[in-house]
């Protein structure tokens, strides 16, 4: 089994707002990075974090302020900063979320919620390194791993891929898988592809049973979080190419979607508890010096057009129970 090579944390702020840690080591440090996210806020562009997490389990996380690009954060907002202490077992963490200057701040208890995995692979003479989570969960692990690479593409020298908790709780658990390819170019490619599940419960098949009930994964397509017909599609790509040209994109218009990007349950697209995240790769908008796009499209905007029922946002934080195998 592949060593551990990072940790998703959670926990829940006053006023109900989840807070999404992922925190990486670095090699031969006590020293930490990652990134945080928080709800609805921010849900495009997580906060980038650095820290330490010492041998007596001290665990200390600072915003770095410095990277934080305007355009991405339209509506300012203060620095955070966490002082805590990790539990013997490494299951969870207790401390202070306060603001940058000490002068705000509140009790947070952060829970392990899936720690990460890396791997190095030599496939068909390509070499294939992927980090991925696992949450000690079966069935949910089941989803991490249809997403998965198996190996490089055709012509491929090196490719690096990695999956992503984008969002789990009682509802829907979201994901993003980022891969980096290299057949021998100038640079390299970058491609996402998203995989979002509405989380259900089923009821045992017998009445008299004690056996707990069980979680069921249903596929969401984009198509699912909208009502049918040409209008709501439209409001869709409307609210996309808005964003997109608020943030600089060279071709906007590339990014409106068709019916089939509706329908197709790989197209990358992930949930937060507010709304949903278009995540687009280089070349998709824009020349690649321009990088990738990732546009937040908060349920509210669009109005009647949103099939809530069908994102299971109303269900959270993520219950604990351990599922029935």
């Amino acid at each position: 089994m592949q060593a551990p090579n990072g940790v998703l944390w959670q926990g829940e702020l006053d006023g109900g707002v989840q807070v999404a840690l992922t925190i990486f080591p670095r090699a031969g440090t006590e020293r930490v990075e990652g990134t945080a996210r928080y709800d609805s806020m921010l849900a495009a562009a997580p906060r980038q974090l650095d820290g330490q997490l010492t041998a007596q389990r001290r665990l200390s996380l600072r915003e770095r302020d410095d990277v934080q690009a305007p355009a991405e954060y339209p509506e300012p907002r203060a620095g955070a900063r966490f002082e805590g202490t990790v539990s013997a077992d490494g299951l969870s963490a207790t401390g202070q979320w306060m603001s940058i200057d000490g002068t705000r701040r509140q009790t947070l208890t952060l829970t392990r919620k899936a720690v990460y995995r890396e791997r190095t692979v030599k496939v068909a003479g390509a070499r294939l390194t992927e980090r991925f989570p696992e949450t000690g969960r079966p069935r949910l692990d089941a989803l991490i791993a249809s997403l998965r690479d198996s190996g490089c593409g055709e012509g491929e020298h090196e490719c690096r891929s990695g999956i992503e908790l984008m969002r789990l709780d009682g509802g829907a658990v979201s994901l993003l898988r980022t891969t980096w390819r290299y057949n021998g170019g100038a640079h390299g490619s970058l491609d996402f592809v998203g995989g979002t599940w509405r989380r259900d419960t089923a009821e045992s098949a017998s009445a008299a049973s004690a056996a707990p009930a069980r979680s069921v994964y249903t596929p969401v397509r984009l198509a699912d979080l909208l009502q049918p017909g040409e209008a709501c599609l439209q409001k869709l790509n409307d609210e996309l190419q808005v964003e997109l040209k608020r943030q600089g994109a060279a071709e906007p218009e590339r990014g409106a979607l068709d019916v089939q990007a509706l329908r197709d349950t790989r197209t990358p697209f992930t949930l937060y508890r507010g709304g949903l995240v278009m995540h687009y790769a280089p070349y998709a908008v824009g020349p690649f010096a321009q990088g990738a796009y990732q546009v937040a499209v908060p349920f509210a905007r669009l109005g009647s057009c949103a099939r809530p029922a069908a994102t299971g946002r109303d269900k959270s934080p993520e219950t604990n129970e351990k599922e029935q195998t």
